[in-house]
């Protein structure tokens, strides 16, 4: 694939993003409310393929979209897309209201994958990079100690747009389990049996 790939928000999850996505062939921009000027300093610690833009350039240039935007930044962001169609988004944000103790925005049984493919119309909505903590995520996702690679959780209903974020997963050195459609994401979302759930795939010895 021949992407230009964008990230949306430069938060802990956005640079963590951004140092993975960096060390891969494809040019990489990461944007946010403020400006393209107020990501100098993150992209010169991050390096790699990563440049700064500004959130216009992004959507604009961006085949696939990385999320890792507030919940409640959602809705502002979808008026960005409009008129641009056909994007992957990768959704990395979770409905969390505070942390301690876990407190979640009501969704009406729908999951988060769901909720957020539905104030997308016309993308390719992708749930994954969510269930790890920051500093989890941030890691070298070969974890020499064991010998594997750390495990990428997603969901979707478009199994092409599954199967280029595996693909781009892989690149970045992790594994990748599909648990099926965003209706059967829920085990990835807060408080589901795969959330902040560290797993290691192994490499094969044999």
């Amino acid at each position: 694939m021949n992407y230009t790939i964008g990230i949306i928000g430069a938060g802990h999850i956005g640079q963590a993003l951004a140092t993975h996505l960096s060390k891969t062939n494809y040019r990489v921009l990461i944007s946010n409310r403020k400006g393209a000027e107020s990501l100098q300093e993150v992209v010169a610690s991050i390096g790699g393929s990563l440049k700064a833009a500004d959130l216009k350039q992004t959507v604009e240039e961006a085949d696939m979209l990385f999320l890792a935007i507030p919940w409640g930044g959602h809705e502002a962001f979808a008026k960005y897309l409009e008129g641009h169609t056909g994007k992957i988004i990768v959704d990395a944000t979770n409905n969390i209201v505070s942390m301690f103790p876990l407190r979640v925005t009501d969704l009406k049984g729908k999951t988060t994958g769901e909720y957020v493919s539905q104030l997308y119309p016309g993308q390719h909505v992708v749930k994954a990079f969510n269930t790890l903590p920051y500093f989890i995520l941030a890691k070298n996702p070969v974890n020499s100690g064991s010998e594997g690679n750390r495990v990428i959780v997603m969901s979707g209903d478009y199994a092409a747009a599954k199967a280029t974020v595996v693909e781009l997963a892989g690149m970045m050195g992790f594994a990748t389990i599909d648990i099926g459609t965003l209706k059967e994401g829920k085990l990835q979302d807060p408080g589901g049996a795969l959330s902040n759930v560290e797993l290691i795939k192994m490499k094969a010895n044999y």
